[in-house]
């Protein structure tokens, strides 16, 4: 099912195109005719072109080479900056393309010796006098249009090519273009006065140095500083090694206050005398035995006199057992007889000798502190100093520095101008003449075939675009969708372009027979949709004049009562433009307007045509204001006379958009019949009759699309269905 409605949808499409074709073959035709015939006629007329040709080689040089002419950091090279050979090569295409040069070519040739065909035929002979005529400028910009200077793919060579109708003033041109460029490329590259101007800067920079290396010098001589950078480093490792011996120092004198308090504290727990022996017996065991004991409690009172206080229970019980031993020694020592002597504790005599030493050692590092801090204030100053002329030795050193660079660096460029002055002088470039030109021996081909295709393809290509653009701003109502799209009601039909004869004559109607199939399809539609809405009474009207409302009111009520039997009858409401009479061949008078406006019996003015059961009621004599006749009671009564008689009755009315007769007429009336005919006018008419005939009340029966061409052939238009 999807690849049918897929079918159906392509086959639409492309009888769409062909459609579009067709109906502006002769826009496209138009284009296409007016497109090629004059390229055609042009390429097999056009004169032989002779193109000279030169090849020009580009080699990087000295022009494309450039030193930065400000200082680079110390023991660093200039900026150098080199053109990459596609700059090169398009900066010389530049320059051969450039106006100037192209000028210069052509006040050397003169405008008559390139463009002969250009002056007078009258003054060829006094051209000197009468170039003026071709102004110099347009003489140059036709020479650029005919100049061509393009790079060789894959090489570093350039060509040249200029085409003339003239063999020898295509050769002329390209050789002397070539060598004046050779020239050009020397005043566009050539540094001008850079000799001078990078000699004066030498000197003035060697003055500067010579300044700025004075100034330093004097610095130096003033603050006795051979390198600052040694001296700065110097000082302050020195500064730094005195503060570490002054950390040091410190450092000892805590140590030895620490040892001398200790020792102080220890002589206080020693006994300052001792037994010394005794003049007759020695000591009993008893005695030696408690001595011995105090000797141990002594010891055990020192220690704990580093760990406790004295209020620690440990330390309180250790001085009452010393106490306790002593007064036990002294008892047992009164048993004796004889002399005991007693003096100083060794142990009090090695700890005193030893506090002594510690204590002049503490005096010494006291004198050492202060050397050291004398010394560490001095390097410090020195440091302070250092750090103030730093900034004006560092500034004075960059200027002797940048100077020396900027120098050194002009020396080089004055030397460079030098050389390039002496090379420029001499004319040596960085290209070469490759090839020179040679006059050309035959024309430049012409493709006549191609330029001819390509025209008609392009000439194609416009017509469809204006076909297309042409069917898009196009509004009118070509196929018979339009009427459903646009206007939103039913199709009666679609009546073709048929010929005069066979619909606008009523004799040749009755004649035929059958009636054309385009009416009796339209025939088969009103019949279905007014049988649907049981209608008898119908207006046949179309928005504008001319679109063929009375033919189609003729045919159709020729056809149902040829076909159907039915009886018929056709009224020409038509009081503007009225047509019925004059197709039919029938008297006018009397007619519609005088049975409404002065009461003649319809009977009479009701005429026979040449076809059984259909009646023909002329529009009869047009009053001024026709309008009294439709606003007349006595329209109502005709139509209920016509109904009793007829089984149809059919008025033709004038345009919609004009007139407002077929409005009033519709409210009457079961029904509207719309004609419009195919390609005729704009969709918003036909929109707009609608619209008034909806707000009159009118029951609009559908639509009928008249005189529609058949645009595609039938034998393609069968193949695309």
């Amino acid at each position: 099912m999807m690849d049918k409605e897929y079918t159906q949808e392509k086959r639409s499409s492309l009888r769409d195109l062909v459609y579009v074709l067709f109906r502006r073959k002769w826009v496209i035709l138009g284009v296409v005719l007016s497109t090629v015939i004059p390229v055609t006629v042009y390429t097999l007329m056009i004169p032989s072109i002779y193109e000279a040709k030169s090849l020009v080689l580009v080699k990087p040089g000295r022009e494309n080479i450039y030193v930065a002419a400000v200082g680079a950091p110390a023991g660093e090279r200039p900026t150098t900056i080199v053109q990459r050979v596609n700059e090169i090569i398009n900066s010389e295409i530049q320059i051969l393309k450039s106006r100037i040069l192209v000028r210069r070519v052509v006040e050397q040739l003169r405008v008559a010796g390139l463009f002969p065909n250009s002056l007078p035929k009258d003054s060829m002979a006094a051209h000197a006098e009468d170039e003026e005529s071709v102004p110099l400028e347009d003489a140059v910009s036709r020479a650029l249009r005919n100049l061509s200077v393009e790079r060789v793919k894959g090489a570093e060579v350039m060509g040249v090519a200029f085409r003339s109708h003239d063999p020898e003033i295509a050769f002329n041109f390209v050789a002397t273009l070539v060598n004046l460029y050779l020239e050009r490329h020397l005043e566009v590259h050539q540094s001008g006065q850079s000799y001078d101007f990078f000699k004066a800067q030498s000197n003035q920079l060697e003055q500067e140095l010579k300044t700025a290396a004075r100034k330093l010098a004097d610095f130096r001589k003033k603050y006795g500083i051979v390198s600052f950078d040694h001296l700065k480093a110097l000082t302050l490792e020195q500064y730094t090694s005195v503060n570490a011996k002054k950390k040091d120092n410190d450092t000892a004198i805590k140590m030895t206050q620490t040892r001398i308090d200790k020792m102080k504290q220890d002589l206080a727990g020693i006994s300052e005398h001792t037994y010394l022996g005794q003049s007759e017996n020695a000591d009993p065991p008893a005695i030696g035995n408690l001595k011995m004991r105090l000797a141990q409690l002594e010891l055990e009172k020192t220690d704990l006199t580093h760990r406790y206080k004295p209020n620690n229970p440990n330390f309180l019980r250790v001085y009452e057992a010393i106490a306790q031993v002593s007064k036990m020694i002294e008892a047992e020592e009164e048993k004796f007889h004889g002399s005991v002597s007693t003096g100083l504790s060794a142990t009090y005599q090695d700890v005193e000798r030893e506090l002594l030493v510690q204590e002049a050692n503490l005096e010494a590092f006291h004198t050492k502190a202060a050397g050291i801090e004398k010394q560490s204030i001095e390097y410090g100053k020195e440091l302070e100093r250092l750090g103030r002329l730093e900034p004006s030795f560092r500034a004075l050193k960059r200027a002797v520095s940048v100077n020396e660079q900027n120098y050194r660096l002009y020396l080089t460029k004055f030397e460079e101008s030098r050389v390039s002055d002496a090379m420029d002088a001499a004319k040596m470039v960085s290209v070469t003449v490759l090839e020179p030109a040679t006059v050309p021996l035959h024309p430049v081909p012409v493709n006549r075939g191609l330029n001819i295709f390509l025209s008609l393809c392009i000439a194609g290509v416009a017509g469809l675009g204006l076909a297309f653009l042409l069917e898009y701003f196009d509004h009118t109502f070509r196929v018979p969708d339009d009427i459903k799209d646009n206007l939103e009601v039913a199709l009666l039909g679609t009546i073709g372009d048929l010929p005069k004869k066979e619909i606008g004559d009523l004799v040749a109607i009755a004649a035929s027979p059958g009636a054309p199939l385009h009416y009796q399809i339209l025939k088969s539609n009103v019949v279905m949709y007014a049988g649907e809405k049981a209608m008898k009474t119908l207006s046949i009207c179309s928005p504008t004049p001319g679109e063929g409302s009375s033919t189609v009111a003729l045919n159709l009520a020729a056809s149902l009562a040829k076909d159907s039997g039915d009886r018929v009858a056709l009224v020409d409401a038509n009081l503007r433009q009225p047509m019925l009479h004059t197709i039919c061949n029938l008297p006018a008078i009397p007619g519609f307007s005088e049975v409404i406006h002065e009461g003649t019996n319809v009977h009479d003015a009701m005429k026979q045509s040449v076809i059984p059961n259909l009646s023909i009621l002329t529009s009869g004599v047009s009053p001024p204001n026709p309008m009294v006749i439709f606003e007349s009671p006595k329209l109502g009564d005709l139509i209920e006379v016509l109904k009793s008689e007829f089984d149809w009755i059919i008025f033709d009315c004038a345009p919609i958009d004009i007139y407002p007769d077929a409005t009033v007429l519709a409210r009457q009336l079961d029904g509207v019949a719309l004609v419009i005919q195919a390609e005729n006018m704009g969709a918003e008419i036909a929109i707009r009759a609608k619209e008034n005939l909806e707000q009159a009340g009118a029951k609009i029966l559908g639509a009928v699309l008249n005189r529609r061409r058949q645009i595609i052939p039938e034998n393609i238009y069968k193949r695309l269905s």
